[in-house]
Order: structure tokens, then C-alpha cells, then sequence
């Protein structure tokens, strides 16, 4: 199920249209109060929001971020920008308050369905990268760090972290691939579920986000981080000789 925040008509029908015309199901709300209302009441998968580009929409997206962890959450800009766009505000701002996604203007119908189908298919709980032996291992252990699908929690030396959907499932996958080095490239496709020059940029923003949480925690006693990189190549989780444990309910 998807939640739409829109202000402006034209964003809401354009956005409204796509969903339709590929049956995707929707609840619309012109308001983050009456978004808030339906967040408390029900799941939504996704939440697609209107971006005005200024700090009042952006410290309201973060608000919304920090209170539904488990719902990916797309900014979309409007087409209708106002006159009180503020020229600090840009699509790294977005990223560092937590939105998985971020679309600019003007409005692509193209890129924004390719994006929402993206994610509901990893929304599904059958799709392999979440459930890579036939949809059995919902947790995994790697020493002091445990991931479970199953409530969508993950835990640290026995302290649990806050994540949001999509560092959640950034984590899952670099669980799932212990030691193994990705880049930029290869996590925009298998995260995100696109790869187009220019977005890793994204990647590095989830990546630090996620290392800033880990680090305040950090379990590895050399001094090392959890998630390494490594230069010229990419990204790893660094797991130190522990041994990664899939486990069935």
C-alpha cells in the first residue's frame, strides 16, 4: 500500500494517474497531519511525498522519516515550486534527513513508475535478496551483530539500532554477503533496484548514515568499522573472522 503527501492538485493527479493506470493501491492526504493519522492506523510500504525545497518541507519529511522506520519514503519535487525555495536545500539534504528515494523535477511518468515498481518488488517478501534459501532465513547472526527480517529490527552488542527502511535493507544485504566487496554501482542495483550513472552519490549518503549508527556501537575491537571501505572498489562489511549464521523460525 502506498500513502501520497501532496499540497499541490497537479502533483497529486500526475502522481494518481501512474499509480492507477499500473493498479497500484493508494491513500492520498493533503496534509502531514491527516498522513500522520493514517500512519498510526496502518503499514504503508511506501510514502511518496511532495518536495517544496525548503527547510519547513525538509525538517517534516525527517519527522516523518524518524517515526515510520519501516516505510521507504520517496521526496518527489513539485512541479510548482514556490518563491520560498531556499538555495542551501538540494537532493543531498533529502538523503542526509533520510529519504530512500528522491525524484527532481520536472516530472518524469517514466522514471517514476520504473522507481515505484522497483521498490514494490522488493517490498515483497518473497523476492530473492530478502529470502535467498526458498524465503527461509528471516535472521542472521554475525557475532555481536543480528539481523531480523521477520520484525525489521537489527541489534548490536545487544543494544538495538534505528534504522530506516532503506539502511535496513542495506544492512540485510551486506549480512547476506559477509566480507564481499560491492560498489557503488552493484548496491544502487541490488539495493535500490537501478543503476544509473550519477546516483551513487546516494549510496555514499546511505553508507555513512548507516556507519555514523554502527560506529556508536562498534564491536570490533581493533578500531575497524563494521562497514569498510575499501578504495578504488567499493564497500564491505568487515565481520573480523566472525562466522555468519542464517537461521530458520
Amino acid at each position: 500500500m502506498i500513502l501520497i503527501i501532496y499540497s499541490g492538485n497537479k502533483f497529486q493527479q500526475n502522481i494518481s494517474q501512474c499509480l492507477s493506470k499500473h493498479s497500484f493501491l493508494y491513500d492520498a492526504v493533503s496534509n502531514f497531519q491527516s498522513a500522520e493519522s493514517l500512519l498510526k492506523a496502518q503499514h504503508y510500504s511506501l510514502v511518496i511525498v511532495e518536495s517544496h525545497g525548503n527547510i519547513i518541507c525538509l525538517n517534516r519529511i525527517k519527522g516523518l522519516v524518524d517515526t515510520n522506520p519501516e516505510s521507504w519514503v520517496m521526496a518527489v519535487e513539485s512541479d510548482a515550486m514556490t518563491d520560498d525555495v531556499d538555495e542551501e536545500v538540494d537532493e543531498a539534504n533529502y538523503y542526509e534527513v533520510g529519504v530512500d528515494d528522491y525524484l527532481s523535477g520536472p516530472f518524469d511518468a517514466r522514471m517514476f513508475t520504473a522507481r515505484i515498481r522497483s521498490h514494490m518488488r522488493r517490498s515483497m517478501p518473497s523476492q530473492a535478496h530478502l529470502r535467498p534459501s526458498q524465503g527461509s532465513e528471516e535472521r542472521i547472526e554475525i557475532g555481536p551483530l543480528k539481523i531480523d527480517q521477520r520484525f525489521h529490527s537489527v541489534t548490536l552488542n545487544g543494544q538495538v539500532l534505528t534504522l530506516t527502511a532503506r539502511e535496513f535493507a542495506l544492512l540485510d544485504y551486506f549480512c547476506r554477503h559477509p566480507n564481499q566487496v560491492f560498489s557503488r554501482n552493484q548496491l544502487l542495483s541490488e539495493v535500490w533496484g537501478y543503476n544509473h550513472e550519477g546516483y551513487e552519490h546516494t549510496v555514499n549518503t546511505h553508507i555513512n548514515r548507516l556507519r555514523t549508527k554502527l560506529d556508536k556501537i562498534n564491536s570490533i575491537k581493533n578500531g575497524g568499522q563494521l562497514v569498510e571501505t575499501v578504495w578504488g572498489v567499493g564497500y564491505k562489511l568487515n565481520v573480523n573472522g566472525y562466522i555468519a549464521k542464517a537461521l530458520i523460525a
